[in-house]
């Protein structure tokens, strides 16, 4: 297999002293990393220091601009050089660590694909400790995906090249699901590598109570995954602004999100603590995705 080239672009925000041995993880893998601090609040400059000296490319935003627009700067200085433009971009979320040989498993997942005419629009693991993997079929020995998360993404330049950065204007939440969406309407597909392995972290887990009572399960307690309260105001209003985008193309999609949303924010509602706040951020973001507002969320 001839090399090809390949860039990971890893989002900081408020980066600690972790992110070093999952950058070192990439280094190991791919032939450069671009780490982008997106605006942190915190000073990074001693981890950003680290990171340059292991060999990484820093890219520093001015503000805070949310992921889709520091992957986009990520991926504009990965390619920068014309000389050296990568093949692929692997996208890395910054408490996200590849396993051994995690690059070229999806590298070979994309080429046996490719060999059997599949248009790859990503490459996804197999494994993703705490998730499922979605999965909607085979072509032959190819098993193609559904709906995959950001972090750990194998994505073809020319991909990219064909159907523009990342949407930006999402701030944060959606911006995987807009990609997939804008990649299945112009008939390019997810492929799972099966026996790649990505440690990766989603939400918090909290014990669930209701009205005082805490559920137990062999003397354990109920835990239900979570995310922060103002992480709801996004995911309702992001998937609101691409139902307004691709229902029509995609109904199908569109159902299934809007119930899945609804489901887990009554799971939580029901389980775990913080409910009004999280409704509160939910209805808002329902009602700023009805009329299109985009962006980070503006204080009213």
């Amino acid at each position: 297999m001839t090399h090809r080239r390949t860039a990971a672009v890893v989002s900081l925000y408020n980066p600690d002293a972790s992110v070093l041995d999952n950058v070192g993880a990439l280094l190991r893998q791919v032939d450069v990393v671009i780490a982008v601090d997106d605006g942190s609040s915190d000073d990074p400059t001693w981890v950003l220091a680290q990171l340059a000296t292991l060999g990484c490319r820093i890219v520093r935003l001015a503000t805070n601009s949310g992921i889709a627009a520091a992957l986009n700067a990520g991926i504009a200085a990965a390619c920068a050089d014309r000389a050296a433009v990568p093949a692929f971009i692997l996208t890395m979320d910054q408490d996200s660590r590849v396993e051994a040989g995690y690059v070229d498993k999806l590298v070979t997942a994309f080429d046996q694909a490719t060999a059997a005419d599949v248009a790859v629009g990503m490459v996804a693991p197999g494994r993703i400790r705490g998730l499922g993997t979605r999965r909607s079929g085979h072509v032959g020995p190819v098993v193609l995906g559904g709906e995959p998360i950001q972090s750990g993404l194998l994505i073809p330049v020319t991909v990219l090249d064909r159907l523009g950065p990342l949407m930006s204007e999402l701030f944060i939440d959606g911006v995987d699901t807009e990609f997939y969406l804008r990649c299945r309407t112009a008939g390019y597909q997810v492929v799972i590598a099966e026996t790649a392995g990505l440690d990766h972290s989603l939400g918090s887990m909290r014990p669930a109570e209701f009205l005082g009572w805490q559920p137990a399960l062999g003397g354990k307690p109920v835990l239900v995954r979570t995310a922060a309260a103002y992480r709801y105001y996004y995911i309702f209003r992001n998937r609101q602004l691409l139902v307004n985008r691709y229902w029509l193309r995609q109904p199908g999609w569109a159902v299934k999100g809007m119930l899945a949303d609804c489901r887990h924010l009554m799971i939580v509602s029901l389980l775990v603590p913080g409910r009004l706040e999280r409704l509160k951020n939910a209805v808002a973001g329902a009602r700023d995705g009805r009329h299109r507002v985009t962006g980070p969320r503006v204080a009213r």
